[in-house]
């Protein structure tokens, strides 16, 4: 029951649930508490957390890595930081994961000195330690100590993901100049999040020509990289193509997303129907929502202001 709640993302009947356990007298397990925790920080439960975690101590899974690991993140998910190192700091063992998720509650608290000062202690640091930490300076728009630490990286974790997020940071802050050097250096290794992660800055920083001649760029390449657009590449370009008045590519991308796939993708079929109106084409918009199997807020309230 707790499995299938927490996949379906119903995280208050997780917390409902684990309340009638108790009540009942049912003692959980080592694999109930993570799935509980989690629920608690998905939907800011603290006190009921806070009852988990004295439930942690009694019935002796204190030590438990992954029953640790999901009481950090439960208390950095409410802005705790000073509970979620305490809980770190009386872990006996403590993978890489768990410093992985107090650095990450640090920066999620804002305390990027903490979490710097706890990256160089770590012991061991994989690619997601590494990622993170770098995501973290990108998210405060600190791009030079983003980049130090990611030219620091050894070969062995700047994968793909690391290139992708640093790529990103780039893009989300406007950095456009080292965005282009940086996707023109890890050339071997882009795929289509990086295409995305270029061409979607562009869009969301108004430069709707680049976003397109990024895309066609892509295009020109898709034959010898094997990268092919995905939903996410369609709706940025759609949406610079509504705000550029370009309808003939605009009907061009309507047919190449059925091409490739995704007739009936609802987040395509948004962005069609706001590329239509705004370019004046009611009756296209009006098709392509008519045709649409699932329709979400957005459909409605695009069609509407249509």
């Amino acid at each position: 029951m707790f499995k299938g709640y927490s996949q379906n993302e119903q995280y208050s009947e997780v917390v409902s649930l684990f309340a009638r356990m108790m009540r009942a007298g049912v003692e959980p397990s080592c694999y109930t508490f993570p799935m509980v925790l989690k629920s608690c920080a998905n939907v800011k439960a603290m006190r009921e957390g806070g009852e988990a975690h004295c439930l942690v101590i009694k019935t002796g899974f204190k030590s438990n890595p992954y029953v640790g690991t999901t009481l950090i993140e439960l208390y950095s998910s409410g802005g705790e930081s000073g509970h979620a190192y305490k809980v770190f700091g009386e872990m006996p063992l403590r993978n890489v994961v768990a410093w992985t998720s107090m650095i990450n509650g640090f920066i999620g608290c804002g305390d990027m000195a903490s979490a710097r000062k706890l990256f160089e202690l770590a012991p061991e640091r994989d690619a997601v330690l590494w990622n993170t930490l770098v995501s973290g300076y990108l998210e405060t728009g600190d791009l030079v100590m983003a980049r130090k630490l990611f030219d620091r990286m050894g070969g062995d974790h700047k994968d793909v993901m690391s290139w992708n997020t640093m790529l990103s940071g780039y893009c989300e802050n406007g950095d456009f100049g080292a965005s282009e050097i940086l996707f023109e250096e890890m050339r071997p290794l882009r795929n289509v999040f990086s295409w995305n992660a270029l061409i979607g800055g562009y869009a969301r920083h108004g430069r709707f020509s680049e976003a397109v001649s990024t895309f066609k760029r892509m295009l020109l390449v898709e034959s010898e990289s094997h990268v092919c657009a995905n939903d996410a590449t369609l709706v940025a370009v759609l949406s610079a193509c509504s705000r550029l008045g370009a309808l003939d590519l605009g009907k061009w991308l309507h047919t190449y997303s059925e091409t490739i796939g995704y007739k009936g993708n609802v987040y395509v079929d948004n962005a069609l129907i706001d590329m239509y109106s705004k370019c004046g084409l009611i009756k296209n918009a009006s098709d392509v929502f008519k045709s649409m199997a699932k329709k979400d807020l957005i459909s409605w309230n695009t069609i509407i202001g249509a």
